[in-house]
């Protein structure tokens, strides 16, 4: 679905993020029957002068991973009815997740009575929609001899889209050849009017809305033709906004109707057919687990989609007013590959907020072009391109050494001395140790695996490596993410260098998804650069500061 509407169907609402996030506003979260999650909550609570009334110890054994039923029938519930309990609702803007609070979540049931129903749904509604384009076919059999008419598939026999168009397309050539050589002129009309409807029955609004463009193009169009685009243009951005925000409720059979009897008028009945072959995809993928951390960050939200990811509207992109009911929280996580390097994440941020983050800025980009004209956002090119244009930002408008490697080969051993930033990539779960660590330093890796685990002594995925060698904080997937869903390099420690925002913020509105596989590990109210900014505002990506200008401006 996801797929979809991302290709056709563009829908988005917004939200602004509010700055200056304090200890006031934060929650913390641990495990009741885990001893050192309960100090590390109590640890932080202190250090930080979060209320003790704040902490929350979640019921449970400690694990990894928390089954998708366990989040949504036991804790999930139990952390919203705290909150309401204690008068907290519309107070936390932020959790800090801590020491043996699962990582991840686990995928939907499949097999549940309501999923099943909806996979054999989609099932029946492609069979009748094939059969819905062979019957609209049959119509034109006063233009088509029998012989040129497509016979219904055998029973249980469902052709592919390509397959089905082909056969539609050729049909529809012969109708309209034969269309052309009809002499009489009612007769042409009458038969005209059947090819049309047949034709919008097959490609939909966005077919014709297509077609009629090509024609203008070629020959023009006369005042009442263009008229009638513009309607039809209407028509097809009212259903789209429509899918969009029929597309943010929860699967269901439900919804898979109403969707589809609005993407059948949208592209058609060939166009609908492809739809439920992607729905369907989707459904036997499976792609639902999370990170914990970013299903947290949903904690108010009614039913959402769970096939692979949400829009984050805390991003800086979106710009209208939150909906009441897509309250969206911050989460952080305190956790390292050993209990004191989890605490020394917190004294480490309180430490170097006081004198700020110094040392070197190592960049390690692959040579990858891009064309902003023609590569898509979250492609190989738009992060490399990135990770060049932050190099230039930081080396014209700040004092940082800034090292820049736009080789394919990766830092070595060594080659790294006094990082304070780092971004790169890409090393999949192969932690090359090329960093001496300044205290408080903060970078990420842009990988795939790279942190399924934070808990493993002389593990080698990135997230658990870096801190093990001494990082202060980091992002990372617990599960294959795809690129897009990291945070822009530009955009995520260009905003961190302005100082205007903790480590928490400059995450959650830099970062494009929720509901999905990213864990941001750290001290959320860290801001190394909030006593000592070394980036103005007026120096950010031109995006950001359009939109930082206009908040200037309210």
């Amino acid at each position: 679905m996801r797929c979809f509407l991302t290709a056709v169907l563009v829908f988005s609402i917004g939200a602004n993020v509010d700055a200056g996030l304090t200890p006031g506003e934060v929650a913390v979260l641990g495990m009741r029957e885990s001893e050192r999650s309960r100090q590390l909550a109590d640890y932080y609570a202190t250090a930080r002068g979060v209320p003790k009334s704040q902490v929350f110890l979640l019921e449970g054994k400690p694990a990894a991973a928390m089954s998708r039923a366990d989040w949504q029938t036991r804790a999930r519930p139990a952390i919203r009815q705290w909150l309401s309990q204690s008068g907290l609702e519309t107070k936390i803007r932020c959790f800090v997740t801590c020491w043996d609070v699962p990582l991840r979540i686990g995928k939907r049931d499949n097999d549940v009575p309501d999923m099943a129903l909806r996979r054999d749904s989609l099932a029946q509604s492609r069979a009748d929609l094939v059969r819905r384009v062979y019957d609209a076919l049959k119509t034109l059999e006063h233009l088509l001899p029998a012989d040129q008419l497509p016979e219904h598939p055998a029973a249980g026999d469902q052709p592919k889209p390509a397959a089905l168009a082909a056969q539609f397309d050729a049909a529809m050539q012969a109708a309209r050849e034969r269309l052309q050589a009809i002499e009489s002129e009612d007769e042409k009309k009458q038969a005209g009017v059947v090819y049309q409807r047949v034709f919008l029955q097959g490609v939909g609004l966005a077919g014709l809305v297509r077609t009629m463009d090509r024609q203008a193009g070629a020959t023009g169009l006369d005042l009442d033709a263009a008229h009638q685009v513009e309607l039809y243009r209407g028509r097809l951005q009212g259903l789209t906004d429509s899918l969009g925000m029929l597309g943010s409720l929860p699967e269901s059979v439900t919804r898979d109707e109403l969707m589809l009897r609005q993407v059948v008028q949208t592209v058609g009945l060939i166009g609908a057919v492809r739809w439920i072959d992607q729905q369907q995809q989707q459904f036997e993928r499976n792609e639902t687990s999370s990170s914990f951390d970013s299903e947290l960050s949903l904690l108010y939200w009614p039913d959402y989609p769970l096939d692979r990811w949400t829009a984050n509207l805390l991003h800086y992109r979106v710009t209208e007013p939150l909906p009441a009911h897509r309250r969206t929280l911050m989460v952080s996580r305190l956790e390292a590959p050993t209990f004191e390097l989890a605490k020394n994440l917190i004294d480490a941020a309180i430490a170097t907020e006081k004198t700020g983050l110094s040392g070197k800025v190592y960049l390690d980009a692959r040579g990858i072009g891009f064309d902003p004209g023609s590569d898509q956002r979250g492609s190989y090119g738009q992060y490399d391109q990135s990770l060049r244009d932050l190099a230039g930002r930081l080396k014209e408008h700040t004092k940082f050494e800034v090292v820049l490697d736009d080789e394919a080969a990766l830092f070595q051993e060594g080659q790294c001395p006094e990082a304070a930033l780092y971004c790169g990539w890409y090393s999949l779960a192969k932690y090359v140790d090329a960093f001496d660590w300044q205290p408080g330093a903060v970078g990420y890796h842009l990988a795939s695996s790279e942190a399924t685990t934070l808990r493993t002594p002389g593990g080698k995925v990135w997230c658990n490596a870096m801190l093990e060698d001494g990082i202060c904080a980091t992002v990372g997937p617990v599960q294959e993410p795809y690129l897009a869903a990291f945070p822009l390099p530009d955009d995520f420690f260009s905003l961190l260098l302005t100082g205007r925002y903790t480590l928490v913020e400059v995450y959650y509105r830099t970062k494009p998804f929720n509901s999905w596989a990213m864990v941001l590990v750290g001290d959320p109210l860290y801001n190394p650069f909030g006593g000592h900014p070394l980036l103005s505002e007026g120096a950010l990506p031109e995006q950001m500061r359009k939109q930082d200008d206009s908040e200037s401006t309210e």
